[in-house]
């Protein structure tokens, strides 16, 4: 299974590329790959080929990046945490004015409604057009709601492996124009659950944060799964694995370079906004120039 080796830039001007690609657009996924997720798929055919199956793999977490340093020489240039990359191009799209519609699906009954009150008061001219829980609604029923309300963007927050499984199977047929499995974000953004400190995010110790807090949840994910996850870094042997592992090298393949193309105006709204902010597409959002991937 490959992991692309992006930085930032490159996964936003991806990002804005499918928002201005003319209409019909294949819905691309996104699958944000932790220690836990390589972990499942290790031990699961189907959870693979789920992750094998979506547009885009990104790194996600300290795992990742140990496994790249002992396997490549190399940590991996950003850490994707799929808790901050979607705030962030939620508040790169109202920063540059986009009129993006989000549709929210997963997590406990009434989470993902608060997220989304949070989103439009924060992210405006961000709106979410739908909601569903996670429990409550099947997936059929889901991809019915969903493609009813044509969102740009889809949130699945529906755990490992379970939303992977479901943008596989769903996704092609949907005519959102992204996808993304967020885990827990409708959790953290809700502020049903709370986020680590800044100073332990920086460490990188948010798992072991997120243990203390739900211990008997994520006992197996995290005291079982970390040292499982190095252990496979340290035994794998490509030449020995019967199919491809899971927790294969990290492809060097990149994005093209260059700003985003832009095109004629949509269905979606975005054409025009997008050719008044093409200029930034390599900033930061904070006022720092990120350099590009090369």
């Amino acid at each position: 299974m490959k992991v692309a080796r992006l930085e930032w830039p490159d996964l936003l001007e991806w990002f804005l590329r499918r928002l201005d690609a003319p209409a019909p657009v294949r819905c691309g996924t996104l699958v944000l790959a932790n220690a836990h997720t390589l972990n499942v798929a290790s031990a699961s055919p189907a959870a693979r080929a789920s992750i094998r199956a979506a547009t885009l793999v990104l790194n996600d977490g300290v795992g990742l990046d140990v496994y790249a340093r002992l396997r490549t020489g190399a940590p991996f240039p950003y850490n994707f945490a799929g808790t901050d990359l979607v705030p962030r191009l939620l508040g790169e799209c109202a920063r540059r004015g986009l009129p993006l519609r989000v549709f929210l699906y997963g997590a406990r009954p009434g989470r993902a409604e608060e997220a989304a009150r949070r989103i439009e008061r924060d992210y405006a001219p961000v709106t979410v057009v739908g909601v569903l829980d996670g429990h409550e609604t099947t997936g059929d029923e889901a991809r019915r709601a969903i493609d009813a309300a044509r969102p740009d963007l889809l949130l699945v927050g529906l755990g490992n492996p379970r939303q992977e499984a479901w943008m596989a199977a769903n996704a092609p047929a949907l005519r959102a124009r992204v996808a993304i499995g967020v885990g827990a974000l409708f959790d953290f953004m809700s502020g049903s659950v709370a986020r680590a400190p800044r100073a332990v995010r920086a460490m990188r110790l948010e798992w072991l944060f997120r243990l203390a807090l739900e211990p008997r949840r994520l006992f197996r994910r995290y005291a079982i799964g970390v040292p499982l996850f190095l252990w496979r870094t340290l035994t794998y042997r490509p030449g020995l694995a019967t199919s491809e592992p899971a927790t294969s090298r990290p492809t060097q393949s990149r994005l093209p370079a260059g700003r985003p193309r832009i095109g004629a105006p949509n269905d979606s709204g975005f054409g025009s906004v997008l050719a008044r902010t093409a200029g930034d597409a390599n900033d930061s959002g904070s006022g720092v120039r990120v350099g590009s991937a090369g």
